[in-house]
C-alpha cells in the first residue's frame, strides 16, 4: 500500500442568473455596466482584505469583512460564496481554528469559481 491518493478539492459556483437577470433588467440600463463593474471590484477588493485579516489571525476584522463579503455577493445573486461568508463569520466568533481554516479555504474556492462564472456571465447580459 505505497499509493496516496490526493483529493481534488472543487466547488461548483452558484449564481442565480435568473434572479441577476431580474436585478440587471431593474437597474438604469446607462448604469448596468458600471453598477455590475463596480460590485465586482468591490468584492475582490473585499475578498482580498480577508485574505490580509486571515493571515494575521484578525478574526474581528475578518468577520466584519466576511459581513460585507456576505452583502456584495448577495447583491451580485453568488448564494454560496453569501452562505460560506456567513459560515466563516460563525467560525470567527467561535475562534473555531479548525473548522475556520477549513471553511476559509472553501470560501475561497468558492469566490474564485463564482468571479469567474460572474465575469462569464457579463459578457451575455451587458
Amino acid at each position: 500500500m505505497n499509493q496516496i491518493a490526493t483529493l481534488k478539492m472543487s466547488e461548483q459556483a452558484v449564481v442565480d442568473q435568473d434572479e441577476l437577470t431580474r436585478v440587471l433588467i431593474r437597474l438604469d440600463q446607462n448604469d448596468v455596466e458600471e453598477t455590475f463593474m463596480s460590485l465586482i471590484k468591490s468584492l475582490t477588493d473585499h475578498l482580498a482584505m480577508a485574505e490580509q485579516h486571515y493571515n494575521a489571525d484578525d478574526l474581528t476584522e475578518l468577520a466584519e469583512t466576511m459581513t460585507l463579503v456576505e452583502l456584495i455577493a448577495g447583491r451580485l445573486c453568488m448564494t454560496a460564496l453569501s452562505r460560506v461568508a456567513v459560515d466563516v463569520i460563525a467560525c470567527c466568533e467561535r475562534h473555531d481554528s479548525v473548522a475556520l481554516a477549513a471553511t476559509y479555504a472553501r470560501l475561497i474556492r468558492i469566490g474564485e469559481c463564482a468571479l469567474r462564472e460572474i465575469w462569464d456571465l457579463k459578457r451575455s447580459y451587458i
